[in-house]
């Protein structure tokens, strides 16, 4: 590789540069970081959500608590020993609202029908029925 020369001028230039820099490079280098944390608290959160509404998914055709139910928060009128107000939270249905996709039954095929029956037949010869002489 070839040596390069740098100026007295070219080099003074660059520590400025680098010092009038250097705060705005400390707070990139610190919001990486949280960026970074912040995507692995958001990965795990988003985890756990989905393994808790996997069954609300299946039931409900792939539709979310997020999608189906509103939370809404109520002010009770009271307070409590340290003066603040007592909030009541209900989760109520969005459903007039909201428009839940017709639920449409795959007809089933003859080999499926054929693979029950013989799963059913392969059983019932293995069972040993008291009632059968």
């Amino acid at each position: 590789m070839e040596q390069k020369e740098f100026s007295k001028f070219q080099i003074a230039q660059l520590k400025r540069t680098a010092q009038n820099v250097e705060q705005s490079v400390k707070r990139k280098n610190k919001l990486e970081k949280q960026i970074i944390e912040l995507s692995q608290e958001y990965k795990q959160a988003k985890e756990e959500i989905d393994a808790w509404q996997a069954p609300i998914k299946a039931v409900f055709h792939g539709h979310t608590t997020e999608e189906l139910v509103e939370s809404v928060t109520t002010d009770t009128g009271k307070v409590d020993k340290n003066g603040k107000p007592i909030k009541v939270t209900k989760f109520v249905l969005k459903y007039p609202d909201t428009i839940i996709p017709p639920v449409v039954e795959n007809e089933e095929t003859d080999n499926t029908e054929e693979t029950d029956n013989t799963v059913e037949e392969n059983t019932n010869e293995n069972i040993n029925n008291p009632f059968e002489d």
